[in-house]
């Protein structure tokens, strides 16, 4: 078993990798003319798939049902959709839509990974 220490390394790591990837994403699709909020929405459906599968192996080691574990993220990852969403609309028009979406990754990881503590996963 990891210890909690480990597990936030490395699920700070899985983070860093997949929201800095789509954050470049975020801003070409701004670029292109996409809706903040949207652009916001898409990249997080992104990224729960990527992130289920290292969090999942690398991150908590888990060697659960993936049908445990999926639900288990699902949730996680549900709640996580509603603080991105919250975040991005209060943040967006006074900070703009890249910072805003800075913050609102920060704030969601660490909903997140409490949830996911929470909930249990991988364990």
């Amino acid at each position: 078993m990891r210890s909690r220490l480990d597990r936030i390394g490395r699920y700070t790591l899985v983070g860093v990798f997949t929201n800095g990837s789509l954050f470049m994403v975020f801003l070409f699709l701004i670029w292109a003319g996409m809706a903040p909020l949207l652009a916001s929405g898409l990249c997080y459906v992104m990224g729960v798939m990527a992130s289920y599968l290292l969090n999942r192996s690398w991150t908590f080691s888990s060697t659960a049902s993936h049908f445990r574990d999926l639900t288990r993220f699902l949730i996680a990852y549900g709640f996580g959709l509603v603080v991105t969403l919250v975040s991005m609309f209060s943040l967006v028009d006074p900070l703009g839509p890249a910072a805003a979406q800075l913050l609102t990754i920060g704030i969601t990881a660490l909903s997140i990974y409490s949830a996911l503590e929470v909930l249990r996963f991988g364990r």
